[in-house]
């Protein structure tokens, strides 16, 4: 059965990974993390990118980390 994916936002995520928030916005800046959608003020990721992180943290690359 396929997972649809949903929308998370920073306290889940933190949850999920158990980052830090600090620790999360520097590994996006570095290509090592999920990038977040944002729609004005509010920041989520898509739960199916957490997913693939969490199979490979150390290994996960993002091609041109947010600058």
């Amino acid at each position: 059965m396929r997972h649809e994916p949903k929308f998370l936002r920073l306290p889940q995520v933190i949850e999920i990974v158990n980052f830090s928030k600090s620790t999360i916005s520097r590994r996006e800046k570095e290509g090592k993390f999920p990038q977040r959608i944002k729609f004005g003020n509010i920041a989520i990721w898509n739960s199916a990118d957490i997913l693939k992180f969490q199979e490979d943290p150390n290994g996960y690359s993002v091609k041109g980390g947010r600058k």
